[in-house]
């Protein structure tokens, strides 16, 4: 014989119980032949130990959580035991009492064992086997665990005491050798009982009907009596019994365990055995309520088998689901439909969603009407300035509102798509914020009826518009020295300007100033972009010549050098000709001269006196054509009181001329010389002399 005993002991702290229900001797639980047993005491009940007749164990005092069972031998034989510790390192201790008649006379142990198995170096199963001989071991790492196994009689009665001495799981006690021990009583195993949570309030309890269950049980067994209870403890100590006379419901959300005693009228075996109360919830889905078709022009078909999806999701977990035309058929399960063609005013269609495990079903209606779609406006195009840059932020936050044009944007959901296939397909919609290169698009959106999901397309343009370009020089000049105002100006034809002196207009291109200084001018064209640039106005004048330095009677070496102050940066020319920055002119011919000085920023220029450039000709040909008849100085007029001798190569005077005569016409004594070179001598007023020499030809 080979029987299996679960006993659960459960523990919060080892020197601090939460008692269920004491056990003790006097409420030993009794061990039949196919008995399962199972009980939860958290502590010792009656101390049996205090009557005069019960010894206290020597290998342990089990002062601690105890179970007591009890053996009574229906068939004499073998009857040993194994105590397996549910986690395999728990220390149990036992003894073992009888032949007794009660538990007020258990006298002394017979077998004890306080074994510790982790001192000892063995198993923590412990218990009695046909190998041992010893009849007590213990304590600490004393003995192997099991003692020698019972030889019992017909009609003897055992009492075994186990003590938990370490540890908080529970055991297993499994009975073996050859004596019989009384039979427990018949019965038919149940059957768990299932309903769904349909009583209106879906939280998982609801009420069962136990009466029906009991009568299940017992049926074809009339010697058997039926309890309910709902602990396993409660079962074993026949305590706290459920009423079968009304339903019950469940105290644990969805399931519970009830565990059922069965008694035998004529003996005094119980079995112990249990059921689970099943409260299945309801089959989840989503209503649609209300479903609409758009903008249709004549009765449309609408495709229910196309709402699975939509109702009990992509993975439905044994869900299914059936429409019908009315709540009857719907209750009936008659005349499903897979389609319905939906007449102008509108239809509601019933549904039942079915759990094929656990055949929970619900009932549920929706209405399917006709809507039409939103009327879009196409949106004022959005208008955004290059200004240089190579990405923008297109912000679409206030087109739906205009797109709508008075309809509410709360009722819409509206996307924007950069394609048209993206549109279509509702695939990578673009953000409010879109962030892009900075180029003219259209963009495609929709606005759909949150409610109806009925929808528009349109699209709005987004120009990407370069800003206004003009010229306007950096640095400016204003001539002080010049009673008129300068003018700054930019190119016409842009929308409008406005001036950081404040002056603004649609034609206002040019300002007049009078004053040095930062001026900035801001150009809008037709869109509203803008371009503003800066021009620092200085000060400039014309020039005022201080001196002309002159040297002459030296071609082709003549030069003058001309000396000029004022604050402004000046250009040089001579006689008219090229502007140049230097202020000396080389190479000069005899005669007047003058020089204009020209202000590079606009002043005024200012032209020099005449100034001379006395020279001479190299050569005179007095042959009476009118060219070159004469030799003589231009300009000596300028140098009154001047005198020219001339004279041959041999030193002869031949002529003395005045600043004012007319030159030598190469005549000595009235009678023309011959060709030759002759020389001169300049006398200034001031005592200077120069010389030089000509020639004369023919």
């Amino acid at each position: 014989m080979k029987k299996s005993y679960l006993i659960l002991i459960a523990f919060l702290c080892f020197t601090n119980w939460v008692f269920s229900q004491a056990n003790d001797c006097t409420n030993a639980i009794l061990l039949c032949g196919n008995t399962p047993v199972g009980v939860t005491p958290t502590t010792a009940g009656f101390d049996e130990f205090s009557l005069p007749a019960n010894i206290v164990p020597s290998c342990y005092n089990f002062s601690g959580p105890t179970t007591w069972f009890k053996v009574e031998i229906a068939q004499g034989g073998t009857l040993g035991f194994d105590v397996i510790p549910e986690n395999g390192t728990d220390d149990y201790d036992f003894a073992v009492f009888g032949p007794v008649s009660n538990c007020s006379n258990l006298g002394t142990a017979i077998r004890c064992s306080s074994t510790n198995p982790q001192a000892a170096g063995v198993s923590a199963n412990t218990g009695l086997n046909a190998i041992e001989t010893d009849l007590s071991e213990g304590p600490g790492p004393n003995g192997n665990g099991y003692l020698k196994e019972l030889d019992t009689k017909n009609g003897e009665t055992y009492y075994i005491l186990l003590g938990q001495a370490s540890g908080s799981s529970g055991f297993q006690i499994n009975l073996n050798g050859t004596a019989i021990l009384p039979q427990s009583p018949d019965f038919n195993t149940p059957q768990d009982l299932e309903t769904c949570d349909d009583d209106g309030i879906e939280d998982g309890f609801t009420r069962f009907n136990l009466v029906s269950q009991a009568s299940a049980i017992t049926t074809g067994f009339p010697d058997s009596r039926v309890t309910f209870h709902e602990t396993l403890n409660d079962a074993n100590l026949n305590q706290n019994p459920i009423s079968a006379t009304t339903t019950y419901t469940n105290t644990t959300v969805n399931n519970q365990t009830i565990y059922t005693r069965i008694s035998s009228i004529s003996g005094p075996c119980t079995e112990i055995t249990s059921f689970d109360l099943i409260v299945n919830p309801l089959p989840t889905y989503t209503n649609p309520d209300e479903l609409y078709i758009c903008d249709a022009t004549a009765i449309a078909n609408y495709d229910l088998a196309a709402l699975h999806e939509r109702i009990i999701g992509t993975s439905p977990n044994n869900l299914v689901i059936s429409y019908h035309r009315s709540a009857i058929e719907a209750t009936m399960n008659l005349n499903a439909i897979q389609d319905m063609n939906v007449p102008m005013s509108g239809v509601t269609i019933y549904f039942v969603v079915r759990n094929t495990a656990t055949n929970c079903i619900i009932f549920d209606e929706f209405d399917i009407t006709y809507q039409n779609s939103p009327a879009l406006t196409q949106p004022t195009p959005l208008i955004y300035c290059r200004d240089d840059h190579t990405n923008l932020t297109f912000d679409f936050t206030n087109i739906e509102t205009e797109a709508l044009d008075g309809l509410d944007p709360d009722d819409f959901d509206t996307y924007f798509y950069e394609t048209n296939s993206d549109r279509t397909n509702d695939t990578n919609r673009l953000p409010l914020l879109w962030d892009t290169d900075a180029s003219s698009k259209t963009v495609f959106f929709r606005s759909i009826n949150s409610t109806t999901g009925c929808y528009a397309d349109e699209s709005l343009d987004v120009q990407v518009v370069e800003s206004p370009d003009y010229a306007f020089e950096e640095i400016q000049y204003l001539c002080i020295d010049n009673p008129n105002p300068k003018v700054l100006s930019i190119d016409s034809g842009f929308d409008f300007y406005e001036w950081s002196t404040g002056e603004r207009g649609a034609t206002l291109n040019e300002i007049e100033i009078t004053q040095t200084g930062t001026y900035s001018v801001t150009a809008y064209n037709s869109f509203g972009c803008s371009t503003t640039k800066t021009t620092e106005v200085r000060s400039s004048e014309a020039a005022t010549i201080t001196g002309i330095e002159i040297t002459g009677l030296n071609y082709p070496r003549n030069e003058a050098t001309i000396t000029v102050t004022g604050t402004g940066a000046y250009e040089f020319a001579i006689d008219g000709g090229p502007y140049i920055t230097n202020t000396s002119f080389t190479g000069l011919s005899r005669g007047y001269h003058s020089i204009a000085v020209r202000d590079t920023q606009g002043c005024t220029t200012t032209i020099s006196e005449p100034f001379l450039i006395l020279d001479y000709p190299r050569y005179f040909t007095p042959n009476g054509d009118g060219y070159h008849d004469t030799w003589q100085l231009i300009g000596l007029d300028e140098y009154p009181g001047a005198i020219i001798r001339v004279y041959n190569r041999y030193g002869k005077l031949l002529k003395e001329l005045g600043a004012t005569t007319n030159g030598w016409d190469g005549t000595y004594l009235e009678k023309l010389l011959k060709p030759d070179d002759y020389w001169f001598e300049l006398i200034l007023p001031e005592g200077e002399r120069v010389t030089g020499h000509f020639s004369l030809i023919n």
